[in-house]
């Protein structure tokens, strides 16, 4: 699977939640941290974001529902 990388804009805009909100779900391990491409280019992994959404499918509960197992 070819990889796709994404920008800080470009995850926030994927997810529905602003930039800020991407950079504090990064340091709380929601989702994957980004990594550095050269000295200024900041980059997340496409398919490791789809991954981690994937993951809180499963894991998901609502309003008072336990989450299947």
């Amino acid at each position: 699977m070819k990889s796709i990388y994404l920008s800080k804009k470009e995850v926030a805009r994927k997810l529905n939640i602003s930039s800020s909100t991407v950079v504090r779900w990064a340091k709380n391990n929601i989702i994957p941290k980004p990594f550095r491409l050269g000295p200024n280019k900041i980059i997340w992994d496409e398919n490791e974001i789809n991954k981690a959404i994937e993951e809180k499918k499963k894991q998901r509960g609502f309003l008072g529902h336990k989450p299947e197992k």
